[in-house]
């Protein structure tokens, strides 16, 4: 089969399939069209286009959170280049594999002020694990090979960037054969896992230490909920669903936080707390640790290294689920601390059980999903409310999915089209806010579009984080500038997408919505319409609620 004649572009592709690359997002431009052509030239590839940029390389991403192996992006030049920047953002936090490759003008035409100009060379340097141009008249194979290679392996631990400079003509095509690359699988990340750092193991050792262990996001990897469960008896745990789905430890800061005063903050100060993936996602929380300065340290190969408290007293270099074991048959079998951390969950969960009502709100809206999305593998939350509303319910998900790195609301939906792409035997559910959908409904502008992704949409008329927030409404300026619903329903945007639509608004409508919806066999919508200054009032209500419950107890 014929390939591109830029030798450059062909032989990128060429080592990367050797390499073990099987998926591919372009986007549809002329700049790149070498690119598009190299990977055309390979049969095995599943290659998809997506139209905006953005939203490709989301995709992109969204492939590599299961298989843990970098999926390619390329784009043209010019601000569709740009527009990968987000994604290589949140890959970059997350630390997951992904190659974006985008399509230049030749260095000495840059200055021209020729049309789909930008100046790309290092544009994502400072999020990424390595950058690098390729001039155009690189055309020596082992060089490119070496630089293909090299892409591959600093991957593995997150985002990549290639640019690579192609001058006109850009379409001709080569049948010379180039003979075919030997395998070249990935090099696992290898390295000697660390003891445990001695200022810990002091802590550990004393008589009924008081550890408290966070577990937050892991975007790669199983859940480590077996892990996390070994701990229980033994140390205090809050463990979020995006890591631990499933695990009998507090999922939701939030809620633990109920009735809190500052009696509670000295009672329940630990020694030391060790943290585990991304960084908590309530602010409260942190802040609480914060004013607690207390020593912390880090588990995991992680390469951002997080202070997250300002008081990290250092690393522990270690794979996270071993990591985890260690420490569990380091602390005592019983402990104190750990058993009044059980008394406390079993309290919140008899207070949170007595606090619940049936109004139609987004809390019990959440829970009532919790409850009933029995057939979905993996389930991805868009950012801001749905995120946070996750945390306080026990999903039957295998995998729970956000895009916790940088943590916006950008490329959720497109995050979640890539899982289902990679993995199109197993249901995908993404549900999202208003905004979020809105905001990121790109994301189904894909060729092929997955078939086994099903979308609900939480419609509370905008952004309703911002009611959750001190200051938004004391403005008086909420609705006009923050909040800011764009859309009364849904509905246009599924038609706009050839998308089966399906609506609820109250309980009455809610059973043969979701059930027209699950039974749905390709993908489709459904929008469930909530009120959203009563659903934030609710959620401030209910935590009251509960706890003066605690308080009484």
């Amino acid at each position: 089969m014929s390939t591109t004649d830029h030798i450059s572009a062909d032989r990128l592709i060429r080592t990367w399939v050797a390499c073990g690359l099987t998926h591919a997002v372009v986007s549809p431009g002329s700049r790149n069209a070498p690119l598009v052509l190299a990977l055309a030239s390979h049969p095995s590839l599943e290659i998809v286009v997506a139209l905006d940029e953005r939203s490709a390389a989301h995709v992109a991403l969204g492939m590599g959170l299961q298989s843990g192996r970098p999926a390619v992006v390329v784009s043209t030049s010019g601000t569709a280049a740009v527009n990968h920047g987000p994604a290589i953002a949140e890959a970059f936090y997350q630390e997951v594999p992904l190659i974006s490759v985008t399509a230049d003008r030749p260095s000495e035409k840059r200055d021209w002020g020729l049309g789909q100009s930008a100046m790309q060379n290092g544009l994502f340097e400072a999020h990424t694990r390595w950058s690098c141009e390729v001039p155009e008249h690189q055309n020596d194979v082992n060089t490119l090979d070496e630089i293909a290679r090299t892409a591959w392996r600093k991957s593995q631990r997150g985002p990549v960037h290639i640019n690579l400079s192609l001058d006109e003509p850009l379409y001709g095509k080569s049948k010379i054969e180039v003979p075919v690359l030997a395998s070249a699988p990935s090099v696992p990340h290898v390295t000697q896992a660390e003891q445990m750092p001695e200022g810990l193991q002091d802590i550990v050792c004393q008589h009924d230490p008081r550890i408290l262990v966070h577990l937050g996001s892991v975007a790669l990897g199983p859940s480590l909920a077996k892990e996390i469960d070994q701990l229980i008896d033994r140390c205090g745990v809050i463990a979020d669903v995006f890591g631990a789905n499933g695990s009998g430890a507090e999922s939701s800061t939030m809620r633990w936080m109920c009735g809190w005063n500052e009696q509670a903050s000295n009672q329940w100060m630990p020694d030391a707390v060790i943290t585990v993936g991304l960084p908590p996602m309530d602010k409260r929380f942190r802040s609480l640790i914060v004013d607690w300065n207390i020593p912390h340290w880090h588990l995991g190969w992680d390469e951002n290294e997080w202070n997250m408290f300002g008081t990290k007293a250092g690393e522990w270099r270690i794979d996270a689920a071993t990591g985890l074991q260690e420490l569990a048959a380091a602390l005592p079998a019983f402990n104190g601390y750990a058993q009044r951390w059980e008394v406390r969950r079993i309290q919140l969960e008899a207070a949170d059980s007595r606090s619940r009502n049936q109004d139609w709100v987004d809390f019990n809206v959440y829970r009532w999903l919790a409850e009933h999305l029995t057939k979905a593998d993996r389930i991805h939350f868009a950012n801001s409310t749905s995120a946070r509303y996750a945390q306080w319910f026990q999903w039957n998900a295998t995998n729970l999915r956000a895009n916790r790195g940088v943590a916006g609301i950008d490329g959720c939906l497109s995050t979640a089209v890539g899982d289902a792409l990679m993995n199109p035997e197993v249901p995908v559910v993404a549900i999202s806010g208003d905004a979020a959908w809105l905001y990121d409904a790109n994301g189904l502008h894909v060729h092929p579009r997955p078939e086994n992704l099903k979308i609900i949409v939480i419609n509370n008329g905008g952004g309703n984080i911002f009611r959750w927030l001190k200051g938004p409404e004391e403005s008086g300026l909420l609705e006009r500038f923050f909040e800011t619903g764009f859309a009364e329903n849904m509905r246009g945007t599924a038609e706009q997408l050839a998308l089966p639509y399906f609506v609820a608004n109250g309980w009455d409508s809610m059973e043969e919505g979701f059930q027209s919806w699950a039974n749905n066999s390709g993908p489709c919508l459904l929008e469930i319409q909530t009120p959203g200054e009563a659903s934030a009032n609710h959620i401030g209500d209910h935590c009251a609620a509960m706890g003066a419950l605690l308080r009484d107890a």
